[in-house]
């Protein structure tokens, strides 16, 4: 009898249906084209009103076109990516986290300093967590590590923070290695490095995803105490225009909550003081790129001449229309992205080894314990 292949099968049960939902997509396009145009025609009302009321209340500054001591400034860029590879009888997580050297760094050509870690587990419960947890701490190490003047965090330190905390609780009766690996990271370097981080003027936080909190609605009179849909990421890419950022604002939130998270109630305070501190300044620093959210120590924002520095020296990674952000973070985010990839083939490569050495063990019992427990539709059959 003919076995099917996999593509046979997809052929007879689903026939042309991807075809006819993605012919639904694009009946529904213009529905979605036309709550955009509105949603367009609405921003740019508001954006002159919005420019008026900012530069009345003196929210926005420009960078100078030349700033001083730049020259032989390096800076860097720190992003992490977590992930696990499902199996029937054990999971395979990964994290990793990168550092990349920006522009013009005399360092520019060294290969990008790493840190790894892959743990199997077996039916470990909040193992997702545990696993961020981790990614966190060895980004936090690496930004540590970094002799650089301008460390960019890919990410947010309260993120970090955050998901140190939960990952922590979640190991608090655990005695997987994973979960004693997160333990020791935290313990040995962690809990001191990252008060170092909130406080630290070379370290700036520039995430991608963002909050969806306004500052501008809470800390300036720029919505006249309306609430708005706006994000602040949304806000400035209507008010600044290139070279422009806006004054040092506080955080969305002061205050961290971490729950049962094992730490001391002085830690925890300790924590939240430094957090209270930490300040926002948007800044939009070429006239084709959007406007960035990026977090500040106190001192940098206290520091107007070291605050234009470090946006001077962000200014100077911006190098390319085609990247809409610096170039390290640019760069750094597309190592991490490869962490997926590279994971699903050293699964198969460990799958295939792990198959040749179970000799006393029934190869369909090895193939039923170490394969995915679902089938994977998204991953790509190679052509024989």
């Amino acid at each position: 009898m003919t076995m099917r292949t996999p593509q046979q099968f997809d052929s007879a049960v689903f026939g042309n249906l991807p075809d006819v939902m993605v012919q639904a997509l694009l009946e529904r396009s213009s529905e979605v084209s036309r709550e955009l145009t509105r949603r367009v025609n609405k921003l740019a009302k508001q954006q002159r009103s919005l420019r008026e009321r900012a530069d009345a209340e003196g929210i926005i500054i420009k960078l100078p076109d030349s700033v001083p001591d730049l020259d032989g400034k390096t800076v860097v860029a720190v992003d992490g990516s977590a992930t696990v590879e499902r199996m029937a009888g054990t999971d395979v997580y990964a994290a990793a986290a990168v550092r990349v050297a920006g522009y013009g760094a005399e360092v520019e050509a060294k290969p990008p300093d790493y840190q790894v870690e892959v743990h199997p587990v077996e039916g470990l419960a909040d193992g997702r967590r545990i696993n961020l947890a981790l990614m966190g701490l060895l980004e936090c190490k690496l930004v540590c590590d970094a002799k650089a003047d301008l460390v960019l965090l890919d990410g947010t330190i309260f993120t970090m923070v955050l998901n140190a905390g939960i990952g922590l609780q979640a190991t608090l009766d655990k005695h997987d290695k994973m979960s004693k690996v997160l333990k020791c990271c935290w313990d040995d370097y962690a809990h001191d490095a990252i008060l170092g981080l909130l406080v630290s003027p070379c370290v700036a936080s520039i995430p991608k995803r963002s909050t969806a909190a306004n500052e501008f609605e809470r800390w300036t009179s720029l919505f006249d105490g309306r609430e708005t849909d706006l994000s602040g990421i949304a806000t400035a890419n209507l008010i600044l225009e290139e070279g422009e950022y806006t004054e040092p604002l506080g955080l969305p939130t002061e205050r961290l909550y971490l729950g049962n998270a094992p730490m001391t109630e002085e830690y925890r305070n300790k924590l939240n003081r430094h957090f209270s501190k930490i300040k926002v300044v948007y800044f939009r620093p070429r006239d084709w790129s959007p406007a960035y959210r990026i977090e500040i120590a106190p001192r940098v924002a206290e520091d107007q001449c070291l605050l234009e520095r470090q946006l001077a020296l962000i200014r100077k990674q911006c190098v390319n229309s085609a990247m809409r952000e610096p170039y390290p973070v640019y760069l750094a985010d597309r190592f991490v992205r490869g962490l997926s990839k590279g994971m699903a083939a050293v699964t198969e490569a460990v799958r295939g080894q792990v198959m040749a050495q179970s000799e006393d063990v029934d190869v369909e019992f090895t193939s039923r314990v170490i394969s995915p427990s679902r089938t994977e539709p998204y991953r790509e059959v190679e052509p024989e």
